[in-house]
């Protein structure tokens, strides 16, 4: 699998009801992969698919570039909803702040399914909870379910 297919792959399992725009702007450096949209709102994911390292302890490169921190940084200033999805194989780790020093460990005890990341960006366009709400405990308690 790559990006593209893992992209591809979520997409699919999203509610008919969430506008989903596959950004593709060659002229605007930093603009995220994806928006998706609905009467609650709009969220933005940059979406980097990963090859995860075996070693718990090895810190996972994402290859986002400096304008991509810029522009999912200034986003999130202004308190619009952009998340960095890191895809692996069949899962994923959903990060609202962008996070330096992310370990395969701790990929491993966040990570979720993309049924769930499909949910969630359904949740957050289409109002069912604030996406203010959804922090890191929130993702932790969907994998529990």
């Amino acid at each position: 699998m790559n990006e593209h297919s893992f992209v591809k792959s979520v997409h699919r399992k999203l509610d008919k009801s969430v506008y989903v725009w596959k950004i593709a702007d060659r002229y605007s450096g930093g603009v995220p992969d994806a928006m998706y949209a609905g009467p609650a709102g709009i969220l933005f994911v940059e979406y980097k698919y990963i090859k995860l390292p075996k070693r718990p302890t090895t810190i996972i490169k994402t290859g986002l570039s400096p304008l991509q921190e810029q522009w999912i940084t200034q986003m999130q200033q202004w308190k619009h909803p952009t998340w960095l999805v890191i895809g692996a194989e069949k899962s994923c780790l959903i990060l609202n702040k962008l996070t330096k020093n992310i370990s395969t460990a701790y990929y491993l005890k966040n990570q979720t399914d993309t049924n769930t990341l499909a949910r969630l960006i359904t949740d957050v366009t289409q109002g069912q909870p604030n996406e203010k709400t959804l922090t890191r405990a929130k993702f932790k308690k969907d994998l529990e379910r």
